[in-house]
């Protein structure tokens, strides 16, 4: 049902008609928090009206069961990744528990978030905040280490990174265990998987993002890349090659292997040390090989497997490929 409609619907329903004039007199000196309530409640109702199972019709009828249903829907929608963490549900929560008080008195119960409903203070954006520095500006040096652990856990170069849209990614991620990233070049649209590595990458780039929009702007976009050059060189990265790391990591996820860059083993030695691994013949274990180095090209947005040589395989001496080099 439209969302609108169901809003509509639900403020003519009885159940939230009578929770109105409670809480209008309850908080009748108080405005602001009144508005407060009133907005929480009709959540409350909206998800009752439509999802509840065991739907009260009068606020009479309400039960703390009901509320402790409400509170477990919302720890799945969290867990669901619709929320970036657990403050909006237990806000929600700790609003209906007033709303109930004001209406009970002292005969309500509260609904513990924790032992009632398994709501526990999670988020998937750090509260840490990155550095500043002696001018009290954003240290771009940590800023920039967020943008490298960014690209590193999602496989994207740095102008895939700088436009991504992050709240959407996060939400995206923990919802489907997908992120879509569209390429800078062409506008083609992905979809990279998005690993608990990645989820926090995110959380810390979004909380880096907030501050980056502090510094001034002659400085936010020239001296942001220029120090993300200098930290990706300090640790040992060329522009462009941080996804090395994603690639490598991937690599050994969907093979069980390390890449022959990390273990030192020849080509011939890596593909027999394949074969043994997954019960393949050797000829299945060059195809399964290729088929996942396929699988990873597709994933960071480039055409063919030649630029993963650079990164997977030991004899290749330059990282001259993921033949993009970013002209910033």
């Amino acid at each position: 049902m439209d969302k609108t409609l169901l809003r509509h619907r639900t403020r003519r329903h009885t159940l939230y008609k009578e929770g109105v004039s409670q809480i209008a007199h309850a908080y009748s000196e108080d405005p602001k928090k009144q508005r407060h309530l009133l907005g929480q409640w009709l959540k409350f109702c909206i998800w009752s009206i439509s999802q509840d199972g065991d739907r009260p019709e009068t606020l009479e009828s309400v039960t703390r069961e009901h509320i402790i249903r409400y509170g477990r829907y919302l720890k799945a929608e969290f867990l669901n990744g619709n929320y970036a963490s657990t403050t909006a549900p237990l806000g929600y929560l700790s609003a209906l528990n007033t709303v109930m008080k004001a209406i009970r008195g002292d005969t309500w119960q509260s609904v513990s978030p924790r032992q009632d409903c398994g709501l526990t203070a999670v988020s998937c954006i750090p509260k840490r905040k990155p550095a500043l520095g002696q001018d009290g500006l954003p240290d771009l040096a940590e800023l920039a280490g967020y943008l490298l652990a960014l690209q590193a856990a999602l496989g994207v170069d740095l102008r895939e990174a700088l436009s991504l849209d992050l709240k959407q990614a996060l939400t995206e991620g923990r919802r489907t265990g997908f992120v879509t990233v569209a390429s800078w070049r062409s506008g083609t649209r992905r979809k990279v998987p998005c690993r608990p590595i990645a989820v926090q990458a995110l959380g810390q780039a979004i909380a880096a993002r907030r501050l980056q929009k502090r510094l001034p702007k002659p400085m936010a976009y020239d001296d942001f890349v220029a120090a993300h050059r200098k930290l990706a060189a300090r640790t040992g990265y060329s522009i462009n090659t941080a996804r090395g790391v994603y690639v490598r990591e991937r690599y050994q996820e969907l093979t069980g292997l390390p890449a022959p860059v990390v273990s030192g083993l020849a080509q011939a030695a890596h593909l027999q040390a394949l074969a043994d691994h997954t019960g393949k013949t050797l000829s299945e274990a060059k195809s399964w090989n290729k088929h996942t180095r396929h699988r990873i090209a597709k994933e960071i947005g480039v055409l063919d497997i030649e630029p993963l040589n650079a990164y997977l395989d030991p004899q290749v001496q330059t990282c001259t490929l993921l033949a993009e080099q970013e002209t910033l």
